[in-house]
């Protein structure tokens, strides 16, 4: 993330989240400008990788966009900014723990450019197939958080079960489908 390299304007947070939520968006540059480098840093420091540095630093200030009408101001805008970018990498570090990490053939795992979309389809029926051997409903939980990325809150509603439930069916799942997979002789490429 590149530093700005000029000076910005000594406008108060709070005045300019005032501006923002009145549509001004100019006080949302001057906000942005103000704080992206150094949330950026701060968020590479807890991921120690660039895309994904890159990445959450995005998704904070998207989230910042989504929630700046509910901010109150009893912290100060900085500390309320960077509890965002601390429960962006939170969540980041949360799945990454529970990603399905099934080794894909090379033509799969790696498609070249003009191929991209046909790679994406062939890599999830690739892991369509390894979920076949699973329970409906572990088979169920892991395609809608790794196949359609939606978050627990979604998939425990369109499960029709509770976050707590749906988290419990996912682990069980991902120890399910290690164990198949360790059974299962690793294709060939």
């Amino acid at each position: 993330m590149d530093d700005p390299g000029f000076p910005l304007p000594e406008t108060p947070d709070d005045q300019l989240v005032r501006s923002i939520c009145s549509g001004d968006e100019g006080a949302l540059s001057v906000l942005y400008r103000r704080y992206v480098t150094s949330v950026y840093r701060f968020i590479l420091a807890q991921v120690r990788d660039v895309q994904d540095a890159e990445d959450l630093t995005s998704e904070t200030f998207a989230r910042m966009m989504r929630g700046i009408g509910g901010y109150r101001g009893e912290a100060s805008f900085r500390n309320w900014l960077y509890q965002i970018a601390r429960n962006a990498v939170r969540n980041h570090r949360r799945a990454a723990r529970y990603r399905l990490a099934l080794p894909l053939p090379h033509s799969v795992a790696e498609p070249s450019e003009s191929d991209t979309e046909q790679g994406e389809r062939q890599e999830h029926e690739v892991v369509l197939r390894l979920l076949q051997p699973l329970p409906p409903r572990y088979r169920q939980v892991l395609e809608l958080r790794f196949l359609e990325d939606c978050t627990i809150e979604e998939t425990a509603r369109r499960m029709g079960i509770t976050i707590g439930n749906a988290k419990v069916i996912q682990h069980r799942a991902l120890k399910k489908a290690a164990a198949v997979h360790e059974e299962v002789p690793a294709e060939r490429g």
